[in-house]
């Protein structure tokens, strides 16, 4: 059904105007008034018809009032791809509601039921109107509900001319079971549109709440670490004068928790832009060796501390093009990975190799490894608790998360290959400079 819908152009009509910018509730909105405009230009081509053929009094200055209208939803359509919502909102109000009046006025009255569609406009600015503009949602709806009264108690039936089809009572009860049908099914259509809307807010209101949850975490637990040493040796430092030695095993300390906490920082915002779409990718010809020694020497401290030490084959030569932030940023998590799940006193290998269309990078530990459902995650881009490294470093569980998201954007892509006790292999693609 979703294909065929798409084929037919409908979701792109239903989306017009609606933007990343836009939450989710407005976007909504947008689509529900995309909705309502469409709905009634083909409402009004068939009415336009039926009154032709049936003979209805007036029919052609009814015609010019449906062509107006057909002209103005179109336009409500425009606006909206212009993203001015709130005059496409009145316009859409103002169109179908006073037109209706008008054709009920001037040639059926109250033969044919049409005044029924009063109840369902008057419902309609509750799914279109956000409530900071709860004047014009009372306002649209006493409109409404005045013009129904009217014709209600005050309206008198359409005069028809002997031989039409209006003119026998049959033709216009069924007029009237038609327009009973189709407002408690336009009523359906737009419930149901806001009920399923609206289940994808409270899904949307409960993935935001469980990130937020995951940020407070990593910022309680991830980095209360390195900022409490930070603040212990530099307490320690102000207060007496350490030997050379000591000094220096401090400042160590000091770069090692600056150098973890900025890791943290960092993962947590490149999750958070990709998660909210606000990711920038600036891509431009990279030599990766550059990238990877900036690697390495950021990591160099918790590296020489747990002995681990670093086997490379990689060629001066090698150039991708991506995002020099995005990419530094795989590169230091997957090292960082490697080190933290090592056994002290072990190697990590790296390598790359050309293919036709990009750049393999390879990296491959001797550590703890991963089972099969921890792969499986990762490769799903699903969240997932890390585990505790081989000298009790905790982690957030987001560095792959974000290395997958990070090579996704610049049309890379991610492999990890592992079994528990044997070690993990990582390959990165990346698209080769021009």
């Amino acid at each position: 059904m979703k294909t065929l819908l798409n084929r037919w152009g409908v979701y792109r009509l239903l989306n017009l105007g609606v933007t990343d910018q836009l939450g989710l509730e407005s976007s909504v909105r947008v689509q529900l008034s995309n909705l309502v405009a469409i709905l009634g230009i083909f409402s009004n081509i068939e009415y336009s018809i039926f009154f032709v053929i049936a003979g209805a009094p007036y029919y052609q200055i009814m015609n010019i009032i449906h062509i107006f209208v057909i002209c103005s939803l179109i336009y409500v359509l425009y606006l909206n791809t212009r993203q001015r919502y709130f005059f496409s909102r009145i316009l859409l109000i103002i169109t179908i509601s006073v037109p209706l009046f008008c054709v009920s006025t001037i040639s059926f009255g109250t033969s044919g039921g049409f005044y029924y569609y009063f109840l369902m406009f008057a419902i309609v600015p509750f799914v279109i109107f956000p409530y900071e503009e709860k004047g014009w949602i009372l306002f649209v709806f006493l409109m409404n509900t005045a013009f129904y009264i009217w014709f209600e108690f005050f309206g008198s039936p359409g005069n028809f001319k002997k031989g039409t089809l209006l003119y026998y009572k049959e033709v216009q009860d069924l007029f009237r079971i038609n327009s009973v049908v189709s407002c408690l099914s336009f009523v359906a259509l737009f419930m149901f549109y806001f009920l399923r809307n609206i289940n994808r807010i409270q899904k949307e209101m409960t993935r935001i709440n469980d990130h937020k949850d995951r940020i407070f975490s990593i910022l309680a637990h991830d980095l209360k670490g390195p900022i409490g040493t930070i603040s212990t040796y530099l307490g320690y430092i102000t207060k007496s004068l350490p030997e050379r030695e000591e000094l220096l095993f401090g400042l160590n300390e000091l770069k090692k928790s600056t150098n973890q906490t900025y890791l943290v920082l960092e993962n947590l915002l490149d999750w958070v832009q990709n998660e909210t779409q606000k990711t920038q990718c600036n891509p431009s010809n990279l030599n990766v060796s550059k990238i990877l020694r900036n690697a390495l020497d950021l990591l160099n401290i918790q590296a020489t501390e747990k002995g681990i030490s670093w086997e490379t084959n990689i060629s001066e030569e090698d150039c991708v093009y991506c995002d020099e932030r995005m990419t530094a940023t795989v590169l230091r998590n997957i090292l960082s990975n490697a080190i933290k799940y090592s056994h002290p006193n072990n190697k990590v290998f790296i390598e790359t190799e050309k293919n036709s269309n990009c750049l393999e990078i390879r990296f491959q530990d001797f550590g703890v490894g991963m089972d099969s459902d921890l792969i499986a995650k990762i490769s799903e881009g699903k969240k997932f608790d890390s585990g505790f490294g081989t000298s009790g470093e905790k982690g957030t569980g987001l560095g792959l998360l974000v290395c997958k998201e990070l090579l996704t954007e610049q049309e890379g892509s991610i492999q990890v290959f592992s079994k528990p006790m044997e070690g993990t292999k990582i390959i990165i693609q990346l698209p080769l400079a021009n």
